[in-house]
C-alpha cells in the first residue's frame, strides 16, 4: 500500500505537476491521521468494553459478599439484642429482689455469650491490595468501601472488651456457682444427644443473685453488649449503604 502511494507521488513529480502533488501528499498525512485516530478511538473503545466489564464483575462479587455479611450480621445483631434482655431479666431479680419462681441456670449463659461478627472480606481485600479498587467509578463507593476495614477493627475493639466482662462473669461462676448446673438446664432444652451429669455438689447457682459483685459483673456485660450492639448497628448502616450504591451501578450500566 505504500509503494502504491510512493509511485502515484513519484509520477506527480515527473509530470511536473507539483501543485497536485504537495495536494495529494496533503491529503495522504490527513488520511493516514485520520487511520491513527481511528485505531486509538477502536483501542479506547476496546479497553472501555473491558473496563466495564472488569467494573460489572467486581460490582457482582462485592454485592454476593456484603449480602453474605448482611445476613451474618442481622443474625448477629438479634442474638445480641436476646442476650440484653435475658441479662437485663437477670438484674431484676439481684440484691434483696423476689427471686422465688426465677432459675438463674435458664439465662447466666447469656451474660457470656455475646455474639461476634465475622466478616467476609476475601474479595475486597484483594481488591484493594492489588491496587484495583479504582476499577469502580463510583467515587462515594470507593470512599465506603475504604472505610470498611476501619469500622471493622473498630468493632473488633468493643468485642475485645466485651469478652473481657465476660471473662470476668465466668471466672465469678466458676468460684462461686456451677457451670454444669448451666449447661445441664442448656443442653436438655437443646436437640443435642451430649448428656452430661448433675453437679456432685449441693449448689444452687441463685445464692449468687445475692451478691453485688455478681450484679456489678453482670451489669457491666450489659454495658459492653450495649456498646458493641451499637457498633455492630452502625456496620449494617455501612452494608445497607454499600449494597444500595453497588445496585445503584449495577443498574446504570444495564
Amino acid at each position: 500500500m505504500l509503494q502504491f502511494f510512493r509511485k502515484i507521488r513519484q509520477n506527480l513529480l515527473s509530470e511536473g505537476k507539483t501543485g497536485k502533488y504537495l495536494t495529494y501528499a496533503i491529503g495522504e498525512i490527513v488520511l493516514v491521521v485520520i487511520g491513527i485516530l481511528i485505531a486509538l478511538q477502536i483501542n479506547n473503545w476496546n479497553d472501555n468494553i473491558k473496563k466495564s466489564k472488569l467494573e460489572q464483575e467486581t460490582l457482582y462479587n462485592l454485592k454476593g459478599d456484603f449480602e453474605l455479611n448482611k445476613a451474618e450480621l442481622e443474625g448477629v445483631i438479634k442474638a445480641m439484642e436476646s442476650n440484653i434482655d435475658k441479662s437485663v431479666e437477670i438484674l431484676n431479680f439481684t440484691g434483696n429482689k423476689d427471686s422465688d419462681n426465677f432459675l438463674l441456670d435458664s439465662l447466666l449463659i447469656a451474660t457470656v455469650s455475646g455474639p461476634v461478627f465475622d466478616a467476609q472480606n476475601g474479595f475486597l481485600n484483594d481488591l484493594i491490595s492489588s491496587g484495583n479498587l479504582g476499577i469502580l467509578k463510583n467515587v462515594e463507593l470507593r470512599s465506603k468501601l475504604s472505610s470498611w476495614e476501619p469500622n471493622l477493627e473498630k468493632l473488633a475493639r468493643k468485642e475485645g472488651y466485651m469478652e473481657e466482662a465476660e471473662s470476668d462473669v465466668i471466672q465469678f461462676v466458676i468460684k462461686n456457682g456451677s457451670w454444669l448446673n448451666v449447661d445441664n438446664f442448656n443442653l436438655s432444652k437443646s436437640k443435642t444427644n451430649l448428656k452430661i451429669p448433675k453437679s456432685g455438689f449441693v449448689v444452687s447457682n441463685n445464692t449468687m443473685l445475692s451478691s453485688l459483685e455478681f450484679e456489678n459483673l453482670v451489669e457491666n456485660s450489659v454495658v459492653y453488649y450495649n456498646i458493641t450492639l451499637t457498633s455492630q448497628k452502625e456496620i449494617l448502616k455501612l452494608i445497607n449503604e454499600i449494597l444500595d450504591l453497588i445496585q445503584l451501578e449495577m443498574q446504570s450500566q444495564n
